[in-house]
């Protein structure tokens, strides 16, 4: 907080780059956003990098943030939700990057799958998920888990693979797909925009092969969903395939970064894990006989994995495209004009968070974050993620009293997604 007290005194804020990959390159600049908040909170600026947009609006206080979200009838989504440059209106339809009443429309194919009452009943099967996740990774013997490769990447896509009905034996390629979708910027993961055009091609081809399976052999998964949605003429095939890849993609970067960040978090915090790892020990030494895992529940566990999640901000910001002019707080973002929602910046905001806004706190409450968006594109996989999410802390804190970072950390190059691609952590 003091240090971009100094910086402001000193740097024009309108010079100030958020919105270029290069300035995400060690993490989210939440100095710069913090100046801009208080001395620019509607900042336009140009953004010098060549694969994205050449210019937009960016809205980093929480009010305007919500405000733009419930304007969805004057800026939109269908000319893209971010601001890669190479976007076109011809590429493939999915939930993100088409408005209502379309996107209500295909919403409602898998919605009822998502509900919290319809994925509380996996909870006990992603605890043990969980646990077998770290128990092969501390099998190895040697003190510390690959964050990443051992429980961030497999919990939440095996958890998105069973419910839409995919093999497992797949997971790497779905993986390598998905970063080359969503981190087209990061060189170890997406170093030129043909792989990202590659990869979409690769995964829209195995969505196609999955849904050709689905049809000759039906079961109860989401793509089987998708398939009866196809054959009774309520959505075209390339739509479903677009909107399955979403799901892949989508069901596992928000939890792989939550998780990612979390454990970050608590590994720089010891006393914030040590409470963790009390309440969830001590609700197993007073749980009657044969209580199922996923019944050991604490308001400290829930207000844990929303402080996560409110930390984390997995996808960094989304955009919207303004149909119309609007004058909004003073400026007027004309027709055509890209609108940035910084979803990061906005759960820093010092008047709704409080003077605590920049500091982790998993006893943050009330905690009315908007990580997973807010209005009609709130997330459809918000209760997975925090069912997900809350699975891990529990599985691990019955295994591990201490955390501490084991090595060097690694952020993906993105202004988009907010994720960490190497994270060894030592565990006792």
């Amino acid at each position: 907080m003091g240090t971009a007290t100094t910086v402001a005194s000193a740097i024009d804020p309108s010079t100030l780059d958020v919105l270029s990959n290069g300035a995400y390159a060690e993490g989210v600049p939440h100095d710069r956003l913090e100046i801009l908040r208080r001395e620019r909170p509607i900042h336009w600026q140009r953004v010098p990098d060549d694969r994205l947009y050449p210019e937009a609006w960016v809205l980093t206080k929480y009010a305007h943030v919500l405000e733009a979200s419930n304007m969805s009838e004057r800026m939109g989504n269908r000319h893209g939700l971010n601001l890669r440059a190479d976007y076109s209106d011809d590429e493939p339809r999915h939930l993100l990057n088409m408005d209502d009443p379309e996107h209500i429309r295909q919403r409602r194919f898998t919605s009822s799958g998502f509900t919290p009452r319809a994925v509380r009943r996996y909870g006990e099967h992603y605890h043990r998920m969980a646990g077998d996740l770290l128990d092969r990774a501390i099998s190895r013997g040697d003190g510390t888990v690959d964050v990443l490769d051992d429980l961030a990447i497999p919990l939440p896509l095996l958890a998105i693979c069973e419910l839409l009905g995919a093999p497992p034996d797949n997971l790497d390629q779905i993986v390598r797909w998905s970063n080359a979708i969503i981190s087209n910027d990061d060189p170890d993961l997406s170093p030129t925009a043909e792989h990202r055009v590659q990869a979409g091609e690769e995964m829209f081809a195995y969505v196609t092969e999955l849904f050709a399976d689905r049809a000759r052999t039906p079961t109860d998964d989401l793509a089987s969903t998708l398939v009866r949605e196809i054959a009774a003429g309520q959505v075209k095939p390339e739509e479903a395939a677009a909107y399955a890849m979403l799901l892949f993609i989508a069901g596992n970067e928000t939890t792989r970064n939550n998780i990612a960040h979390g454990l970050l978090q608590l590994a720089q915090h010891p006393e914030q894990w040590r409470a963790i790892v009390d309440v969830v020990r001590a609700a197993d030494s007073n749980a009657p006989a044969g209580t199922a895992p996923a019944e050991v529940q604490h308001v400290l566990l829930d207000s844990a994995v929303e402080e996560i999640i409110r930390w984390a901000s997995p996808v960094i910001y989304m955009s919207r495209t303004a149909y119309e002019d609007i004058d909004f707080h003073g400026v007027t973002f004309r027709r055509g004009d890209k609108i940035v929602l910084h979803y990061a910046s906005a759960n820093r905001d010092e008047d709704m968070f409080g003077p605590t806004a920049s500091s982790f706190d998993i006893h943050r409450s009330p905690n009315h974050h908007i990580a997973f968006g807010f209005g009609t594109h709130f997330c459809l996989g918000a209760h997975l993620a925090r069912l997900e999410t809350k699975a891990l802390l529990v599985e691990l804190a019955r295994r591990a009293s201490t955390l501490a970072i084991g090595g060097d950390i690694a952020y993906v190059r993105s202004s988009f997604v907010h994720g960490i691609k190497r994270f060894p952590l030592a565990i006792a």
